[in-house]
């Protein structure tokens, strides 16, 4: 008889199709079951002292006793669906989970171990010639299952550590008891008592294997209630269409989120919206991957290409002309907007150019991408309002979520509903965007109740009644899950035991919901199996195309999507991304992941690689699919390096490839972070198997690790590239490197280490004949020796004449760091109108390169000349500004000085102690992690900001940690540390320590030609005195203060030493009065 893998039914051997579903039979005969990888539990049992009671026994004797023995075991294995791999000797092997899975494995093989227990005592009380005793133990976990394993031959099913670990195990059992590795134990103590044994010290096995033997059954124990997903939430509903009606009705967006576990429901309420709102608005939507960093903006693709109608088979010129049409029909005459949007969308879909002309797509900043898409959809809406669907938002990253909550920030009309689903996971990672507004909402999904899970279940079972019944228990033990419900409920049908007067007494309560979809997936022919398996490689989404082409078939695969679809493991999507191809889904992401582990890791690997293939022939602009392939490239290497003997060589240098041109995609975007997370991920696969490709990694990283702050893994990261390429003979690699090494140097005070750094890189510069790298190289050799040898005026002049030459090559973001260092040094010498020139053209250029990075630098040190210029509002406002963007662009060097130098600074010119702590305190940590002279001025000004409130030994604390963090070849570091010092003993009443300090630091920046801080620190020392009672010298150090000031165009600073020195001259002799004006005016305002 030929049994039907799909509904079980047996046939004659004559019948090629099942009688009762139609399902070929003839197949599986042409197509063999592959390897998989399952979770198994492994039964062995032996028969104790055998071999002392064989020695006596005539063999035929032995045969005798043994025969009945393994009938009744065999026949016990069996009746709990076990199989039996083999007989040794008087020892047998079985397994439950293979070569079919069942949902509670490990339960079967324990009350199988109980029922062989009973039937020997049986044997042994029906005859007690017999006088068996035996030992078992049963172990769960994962092994590689060959269904078609050669038993004759020695094959076995199952290989893993699984198998040894159990066999080991049995040795150490009780004599006629049970017992347990730990992966069963936790399956089934909820089920049976065990007492926890010593350790087995196992044969071969590294650390002892935890045991337990058994000691009795339990009564059966509901499961704790978990989640679930959505069933009659009409609450749930009416709040949705409640923000949909505001949206509507106020023209204007609002945000709402869908939180709970996998299977909770999130997608089917959102779904139970869009069909509510059919009729009066346009649904799109859009999904986070969950193939980790890099994949920023696909759910906004996606929604943009719905809105455009564009498939992913489309040519670039039917993608340019598609949203060419969407622009055409935007309500808006105005061409720069249009073009605008045009360069966003075109950039966002990539095609090389915008539907707008020759406008490149690639030449548009963060800043206006957002923008371009924000307007496009306030457009859109303006036409009809929308719903607006980001999917699984716990797998997005930042980028994306700053831009969702930007969504609500536009101006005018807006009539969009942006709604998200989201696992809990997004509440830790991200919970800002979570945070209740006026126009912000959370909706958390819980557990079905009772009368709702009943609901649900008789609905999925076809209106069949529930009795008291296993098939009632197995429902129950759903726990209000919908998923597990109609996953449970799916289980029935197919087993047909809801038909007629079926048995339900075998059908077992599922523990797990991923041994419940690995049961219905082993239900399934092996050429379907295989079908959905090679589809779980493609992802949740995957097309018949690619399937295909993994699956190496030039026949027809639809029958077995049918049979997929008709088993709801996948649905057909509507429509397909890929014109001329269906397209489908899995059900649910656990279906797709179950699928997918069952694969080996070899064969993963070599499908992974395959799909790539695929991927890489579909018509589309260049790297647009850049981070899948990196994905896939990544994960096969993964996979292939993981087992010993891979069928498939790890494609490193495909998957690097990949990953690296991700990286530069993300640099354009200046999403430092996720750049730096790709050549990280390079780095990790490249290992020392290619040096110059290392090397070259280890430079580039190097070089977003400083820009974004992180100094110290920068300096290591660079120091070992420089070293390599020097070995290599790579002479612009190492010149690239020991730039970088230098201005890390230069910014940690390492004054010797970064002469010598660019010294070399001065002259590797001119024998390469890149002007660009010999320009940086003068950049950070003008900053050195302004900040170490005081010699600024030439340091301008030496950065005047670089960006000359980087206008002369073209290279607009050199130009563009040239004008800031120049406007930070002119700053340091009081030429504050120059310095505002030089972040004016600055600010030109990064506006016209779109790169919002610069024009936060730009803006922050704006902030910072406009304050001495006495526009302090204006100064506060550009600073905000620059935080915001900053954070933004994750730049955190800027951010630091920006908060220390700039945001304190203002708060405290407006006496508001409280907030400058609260900036620098902010900025600390991040200070810390960079190290040099930041550190040590973020402590500083603490310190000093403390003093206002009083908290002297704090402030104390805190000068000190500032010296124990002074770079040693640092003047200016030192001088801060000394001003610290000063203030601190000042508010001690330690006037000669005070004034000693004083001094010092005011030689210091005299020698390094500083005169805006030197003058700060005349005003300093001012009020010092007056403090001590010396109103004659502080009139003195107030006039020297003026001085300086008044050769400087520092118009608010020489306001607020003119009004203390009046007050001084108009009560000469009431020190009170002079202390108070002094403390009034406690900087520039």
């Amino acid at each position: 008889m030929a049994v039907c893998a799909v509904c079980g039914q047996e046939n004659p051997d004559i019948a090629r199709f099942c009688l009762a579903c139609g399902s070929p039979l003839a197949e599986e005969a042409a197509l063999p079951p592959e390897e998989e990888r399952k979770v198994v539990t492994a039964l062995f049992t032996d028969i104790v002292g055998s071999t002392a009671r064989a020695e006596s026994l005539d063999p035929e004797d032995v045969r005798a006793r043994l025969a009945p023995y393994y009938a009744r075991v065999r026949k016990e294995l069996e009746s709990f669906g076990g199989t039996v791999e083999k007989f040794i000797g008087d020892a047998v092997v079985a397994l439950f989970g293979a070569p079919a899975a069942h949902e509670n494995d490990p339960e079967r093989a324990v009350r199988a171990a109980l029922a062989i227990k009973a039937a020997v005592a049986e044997l042994n009380d029906e005859d007690e010639w017999f006088d068996l005793h035996i030992r078992t133990a049963v172990h769960t976990g994962e092994a590689l299952v060959v269904p078609a394993a050669r038993a004759t031959e020695g094959e076995g099913m199952a290989a893993g550590d699984v198998m040894n670990t159990a066999a080991r195990l049995q040795s150490k059992a009780p004599e006629d008891g049970v017992v347990v590795g730990e992966a069963t134990y936790r399956a089934t103590a909820e089920l049976f008592e065990y007492l926890e044994s010593e350790p087995v010290e196992a044969k071969g096995k590294s650390k002892p294997v935890p045991a337990w033997i058994f000691v009795g059954e339990k009564a059966v124990r509901h499961r704790p209630s978990v989640r679930a997903r959505f069933v009659g939430r009409e609450q749930e509903r009416a709040q949705l269409l409640g923000a949909w009606e505001h949206v509507r009705a106020e023209r204007r967006p609002r945000f709402s989120t869908v939180l709970g576990p996998p299977g909770i429901g999130k997608t089917r309420l959102i779904h139970a919206l869009a069909e509510a709102v059919e009729g009066s608005g346009a649904v799109h939507w859009g999904r986070c991957l969950p193939y980790g960093e890099g994949m920023t903006y696909w759910p906004v693709i996606e929604i943009a290409k719905s809105a455009a109608g564009i498939l992913q088979s489309d040519d670039p010129a039917t993608v340019s002309a598609k949203l060419g049409a969407l622009l055409d029909g935007l309500p808006t005459d105005d061409a720069d907007e249009v073009r605008t949007m045009a360069a966003a969308l075109a950039n966002l879909i990539g095609v090389p150019t915008t539907p707008r002309g020759t406008y490149s797509a690639g030449e548009i900043s963060q800043a206006e991408l957002h923008w371009g898409i924000r307007r496009t959809l306030q457009l859109l809406a303006a036409k009809g309002p929308l719903v607006l669907v980001f999917e699984d938002l716990h797998w997005a990253e930042l980028t994306l979520l700053d831009f969702l909550v930007s969504l609500e920030d536009v101006h005018g009309d807006a009539a969009y509903l942006v709604l998200g689903s989201a696992r809990p996971e997004l509440a830790d990672d991200s919970p800002a965007i979570l945070a209740p507004t006026s126009t912000r909402s959370v909706i958390e999904l819980e557990a079905l109740s009772e009368g709702e899970s009943e609901a649900l279940a008789a609905d999925l079972l076809g209106g069949e009644g529930l009795d008291d019944g296993p098939a009632a228990a197995l429902l129950h033990n759903a726990a209000g899950n919908p998923l597990f419900l109609e996953e449970t409920a799916r289980l029935l049908h197919e087993s047909r035991l809801l038909a007629g007067d079926s048995d339900l007494g075998d059908l077992p309560v599922p523990r797990s919901l991923q041994a419940l979809i690995g049961s219905r997936l082993d239900g399934l022919a092996t050429r379907d199996k295989r079908v959905a398996q090679h589809a779980s490689v493609v992802g949740h989404i995957f097309w018949l195309g690619a399937v295909m082409h993994l699956h190496g078939a030039s026949g027809d695969l639809s029958g077995s999507l049918e049979t997929l679809e008709r088993r709801d493991f996948v649905y057909e999507n509507e429509e397909s991304s890929v014109a001329g191809d269906l397209e489908y889904a899995f059900k649910h992401i656990l279906i797709r992941d179950v699928a997918y582990e069952r694969l080996p890791k070899g064969r993963r690997a070599q499908l992974h690689v395959a799909f790539a293939d695929w991927l890489g022939n579909l018509p589309a602009a260049e790297d647009e699919f850049v981070e899948i392939l990196a994905y896939h490239f990544e994960t096969a290497c993964s996979l292939a390096r993981s087992i010993a003997r891979s069928p498939v060589e790890p494609p490193v240098l495909q998957a690097v490839d990949a990953l690296q041109r991700s990286a530069q995609k993300a640099e354009r975007h200046e999403g430092l972070r996720e750049a730096d997370r790709f050549y990280a991920r390079a780095l990790d696969l490249v290992g020392d198997g290619h040096p110059p490709l290392a090397v070259e990694l280890k430079v580039r990283r190097g070089a977003i690790l400083a820009a974004l702050g992180d100094l110290r893994w920068a300096d290591e990261l660079l120091g070992e590239a420089a070293d390599a390429a020097a070995e290599l003979g790579r002479a612009d690699l190492r010149c690239v490197a020991l730039v970088e090494l230098g201005d890390i140097d230069q910014r940690q005070g390492r004054a010797g280490e970064a002469r010598r750094h660019l010294a070399e890189a001065h002259e590797l510069a001119g024998q390469v004949g890149d002007p660009a790298l010999e320009t940086r190289a003068v950049f950070v050799l003008a900053a050195l020796r302004a900040d170490f040898d005081g010699e600024f005026d030439t340091a301008v002049e030496e950065l005047r004449w670089a960006v000359g030459v980087a206008d002369e090559i073209g290279d607009r973001a050199l130009a563009a760091e040239g004008h800031l260092r120049a406007a930070a040094l002119l700053r340091n010498l009081g030429r504050f109108a120059e310095a505002e020139e030089e972040l004016e053209r600055c600010l030109v250029i990064a506006r016209e390169m779109g790169s919002h990075r610069v024009e936060a630098e730009a803006t922050s040190w704006l902030g910072i000349v406009k304050y001495y210029r006495g526009e302090l509002d204006e100064a506060e406002r550009l600073g905000l500004q620059a935080r915001e963007w900053l954070e933004r662009t994750c730049d955190s060097y800027f951010q630091v000085q920006n908060l220390v130098s700039g945001l304190a600074v203002y708060a405290l010119a407006r006496g508001d102690a409280r907030r400058a702590e609260s900036w620098l305190r902010e900025a600390l940590p991040t200070a810390l992690e960079i190290g040099g002279w930041l550190v040590v001025e973020t402590y500083r000004f603490l310190a000093e900001t403390l003093l206002r409130e009083g908290r002297v030994e704090d402030a104390r604390r805190l000068a000190n940690f500032a010296g124990i963090n002074l770079p040693e070849e640092d003047a200016y570091a030192r001088a801060a540390v000394l001003l610290a010092e000063a203030a601190v003993a000042t508010a001690e009443g330690e006037r000669q320590e005070a004034t000693g300090s004083y001094l010092e630091a005011l030689r210091l920046l005299d020698e390094l030609h500083m005169p805006v801080d030197g003058a700060e620190a005349h005003l300093a020392f001012a009020r010092a005195l007056a403090r001590f009672g010396d109103l004659d010298g502080a009139r003195m150090e107030l006039a020297r203060a003026r001085e300086v000031f008044s050769g400087l165009e520092a118009d608010g600073a020489l306001a607020a030493i003119e009004r203390e020195l009046a007050g001084n001259a108009e009560e000469a002799g009431d020190p009170g009065l002079l202390l108070r004006a002094l403390a009034s005016e406690s900087s520039p305002s």
